[in-house]
């Protein structure tokens, strides 16, 4: 609890530095980064070799272009060459992810990283209205032991399992939240926007809490604009990943900003060059905390558009960006009348062999999942991934799998995780 603190403190300095001092900071992080992953991680040391990177000579940021760009691929079929040698030394955590493709990956986030991203993360919320201490509601996969809902008097947090979420378990919630009245709501866009419709539906209110954070998926202006309407306060948006290579916050002014201070950030085209004002580039991230596994020019596959202006109102040194464009995707319903949008992601995280993946339903009472493999994939695998999906959809749900040469597109070339053939789509 104290590393948090003192890494709390760190980041509410750090977001006021000037821009020179901000990136001599990245420089020096980068620095030490690469020696120990040139010293330390088998992949780095074989891969500097290969190019002729001197780590000892590494200055920063401008060096860093000379290290090829990192992909989720390698991050998966490599997974043992990246993790260094003394990763003991700073705290062996494992982390899964499925992220925005569906592509399974397990990974070691160290202690430094976890503490940095929770100390970053408090500073965003704090950018929204929340305090420490703040009575909290949170919407988000849970699998929570004691029903759909549990309050923590402790943490002063209102946890809802959003893989519960209906009609039914949504009113008792909403009753929940009128009698504890949470002042700062979190989410993922989807699991909130459904919360109101179905306390529209019921005919109940919500209290207005003093702002809403999103996450998890791409936050479109249409879902904005009804957030605000329906739950009568500010909505932010907010974005990173298990990985720890990169993060993106709104600011009290509701300018989109790279925390700098957290990972060092690059937006490249298709060339790889980088983008300029008004393009949209890929955003590549390279976490300054995670010396178990360092992630070094890592290729998030999600695209964020340059900003022409890097002059924000709130004053804050962090690099600007127009906008995030993430995860998009259709939503599941279940027989028994749940609803499950981007949360679902993670029944794929324990799959092995999986490269990539998409869950497609085309009728109330079945799926089926569409799978690109290697040749590591087998029965075992099979079963994992329909134990982790009926976690989520029940024993009423019939699931086939498919091994496909490439997943389908919808007819404007777009690739979604979740493809809906019931008319269960959201924009």
């Amino acid at each position: 609890m104290f590393d948090y603190l003192l890494q709390y403190l760190f980041y509410q300095r750090s977001q006021r530095w000037e821009r020179r001092r901000l990136e001599a900071h990245q420089d020096e992080r980068l620095r030490r980064l690469i020696r120990h992953a040139g010293e330390r991680v088998p992949y780095y040391r074989q891969l500097f070799k290969q190019i002729g990177l001197d780590p000892v000579k590494f200055s920063g940021r401008e060096d860093l272009h000379q290290i090829p760009l990192l992909d989720k691929e390698t991050v998966r079929t490599r997974q043992q060459e990246l993790i260094a040698d003394n990763a003991n030394r700073y705290g062996v955590v494992w982390e899964s992810t499925s992220g925005s493709t569906g592509t399974p990956l397990h990974l070691i986030v160290d202690r430094g990283a976890r503490s940095n991203k929770l100390a970053a993360l408090l500073r965003s919320y704090h950018w929204a209205g929340y305090h420490i201490g703040m009575k909290t509601f949170s919407l988000q996969s849970y699998y929570l032991k004691g029903g759909d809902c549990q309050y923590y008097p402790l943490y002063r947090v209102l946890r809802f399992d959003s893989n519960r979420l209906k009609r039914d378990s949504a009113a008792a919630v909403i009753r929940m939240i009128q009698k504890l009245k949470p002042r700062f709501f979190m989410g993922f866009p989807f699991d909130l926007v459904m919360l109101a419709r179905f306390a529209q539906e019921a005919g109940l209110t919500i209290p207005p809490p003093v702002a809403l954070v999103t996450y998890g998926e791409t936050l479109s202006e249409h879902k904005r604009a009804s957030l605000t309407a329906s739950y009568g306060c500010p909505v932010f948006t907010y974005y990173s990943q298990h990985e720890c290579a990169s993060m993106i916050a709104e600011c009290e002014r509701h300018g989109l900003h790279l925390c700098d201070d957290f990972a060092c950030h690059e937006i490249v085209d298709t060339r790889t060059d980088p983008a300029t004002g008004k393009q949209v580039g890929e955003l590549v991230g390279t976490g300054l905390y995670n010396y178990a596994m360092p992630l070094i020019r890592y290729r998030t596959r999600d695209s964020v558009v340059v900003s022409e202006t890097q002059e924000c109102s709130c004053g804050l040194s962090l690099t600007r960006v127009g906008d995030i464009l993430g995860k998009q995707c259709d939503y599941l319903e279940t027989p028994d009348g749940r609803l499950l949008g981007a949360v679902m992601s993670h029944s794929i995280d324990n799959g092995k062999g999986v490269v990539t993946s998409q869950v497609v339903q085309d009728a109330l009472d079945h799926i089926y999942v569409n799978l690109v493999v290697d040749g590591s994939y087998g029965e075992p695998s099979q079963q994992a991934l329909e134990r982790d999906l009926r976690k989520r959809l029940g024993d009423r749900m019939q699931i086939d799998f498919r091994i496909v040469s490439e997943l389908e597109k919808r007819p404007g070339g777009k690739t979604p995780f979740i493809l809906s053939k019931i008319g269960r789509e959201y924009g």
